[in-house]
């Protein structure tokens, strides 16, 4: 009897608290957001979900997390047998913020190889509020650990210019933990409670606002000191918004940081060169995508900007000086041999006929845009592989 019901505790504990097989492979080691938690070592999210919104759009998206923290199902260390393997890499674009679990870049992706009948799995490595230098630091981790077959990072018009170099993210590959499946799951449960740990649980947390209300650290307008020149030159009710995170509390400034950035000249040989070296280490291949700010592809949405900018009088940013960066990674790419798709003029194709693909006041792509980019980059990468 005890040893029946030591076999039924330990298949009920594994149904209801499944562990990763990789105790220290989380979202959170690559974030350099902590997730409302108030603490310096911000917990893993496991199984987790968060509400990223828009009010201004009358919009918002809630975003499911797996028990690696990423966005979408489950996924095995190893690729299952005879498939191959993609990860995607990049911010809330490859993310998919403002869309649902199956209107994302990479879920058109795996619509695209499903109906081509082609074994591939795909992974959404996408983490909001991320930069070129995180998309490394997670290739150096990821690609020993996941071992795709083909690794393609989504830059948008924020990313640039990137920030300086760190190769330690390629020298130093981490040293991954398994969890021992023979422990008994009831003392794995018990000992990570104890020990203040993330428990994932089979089914997912009450989800949160990605960005808390004041006064909160994530929240900038909780500095009056930063905000207060901000309240006569903004709608009050975005400001309203801003505040409580129903609108991403950082865009009073959004436009400004844009039109100081896009026409910077940067260096990024380095950066790129050592990026092909790891993945070349590995047999591996890498691919680079670049989707442009919405201000660089139609001036739609400049009337919008002008309700939630610090910088009023909104001047285009389709000018050819506005563009520069794609140019400047097509020639570094060019140079090294790595793959590059600038998605700008297939953009400014869509807007020019009034279809907009991104959100008025948001940022993001609309469900559509998302969809949409997720099939050409299909259609490019499946020709581009082969180069």
């Amino acid at each position: 009897m005890i040893l029946v019901l030591f076999i039924f505790q330990e298949v009920l504990f594994r149904i209801i608290f499944p562990i990763p097989e990789i105790s220290n492979f989380n979202r959170i080691n690559y974030s350099p957001l902590f997730f409302s938690n108030n603490t310096d070592e911000p917990k893993y999210l496991s199984n987790s979900s968060f509400i990223w919104a828009s009010d201004p759009d009358k919009a918002e998206s809630l975003i499911n997390l797996n028990i690696y923290g990423f966005r979408g199902e489950d996924f095995e260390i190893e690729a299952k047998e005879g498939d191959k393997r993609v990860v995607f890499i990049g911010d809330s674009f490859t993310e998919g913020y403002l869309a649902a679990d199956n209107e994302t870049i990479p879920v058109a992706f795996q619509n695209e190889l499903n109906a081509k009948g082609k074994p591939y799995e795909v992974l959404n490595l996408g983490i909001g509020g991320t930069d070129f230098n995180n998309y490394m630091k997670l290739m150096g981790a990821q690609l020993p650990l996941l071992k795709p077959d083909h690794a393609i990072i989504v830059m948008h018009g924020n990313d640039l210019p990137p920030n300086p170099f760190i190769p330690d993210y390629f020298e130093k590959i981490p040293e991954y933990k398994y969890n021992s499946p023979f422990v008994p799951r009831a003392i794995k449960v018990i000992s990570d409670y104890f020990a203040d740990k993330t428990v994932p649980r089979i089914w997912r947390s009450e989800p949160f606002i990605f960005f808390e209300s004041v006064p909160a650290p994530s929240n900038p307008w909780s500095n009056p000191e930063k905000t207060d020149k901000y309240a006569n030159l903004l709608r009050k009710d975005i400001i309203e918004s801003m505040k409580i995170g129903r609108f991403n509390p950082f865009a009073y400034d959004e436009y400004s940081m844009l039109l100081q950035r896009l026409p910077q000249e940067f260096k990024i040989s380095e950066h790129l060169g050592a990026l092909q070296n790891f993945t070349e280490q590995f047999g591996k291949k890498v691919y680079l995508v670049y989707i442009p700010a919405k201000n660089q592809v139609s001036d739609y949405y400049n009337k919008y900007f002008k309700e939630f900018s610090s910088d009023t009088s909104v001047v285009s940013l389709m000018g050819e000086n506005y563009q520069i960066h794609a140019e400047i990674l097509r020639k570094n790419c060019q140079s090294l041999g790595i793959p590059f798709f600038d998605c700008t003029e297939l953009i400014k194709e869509q807007e020019n006929t009034g279809n907009h693909l991104y959100w008025e006041y948001d940022a993001h792509f609309r469900p559509k845009g998302y969809m949409f980019i997720g099939k050409e980059i299909y259609k490019w990468w499946n020709e581009a592989k082969n180069q």
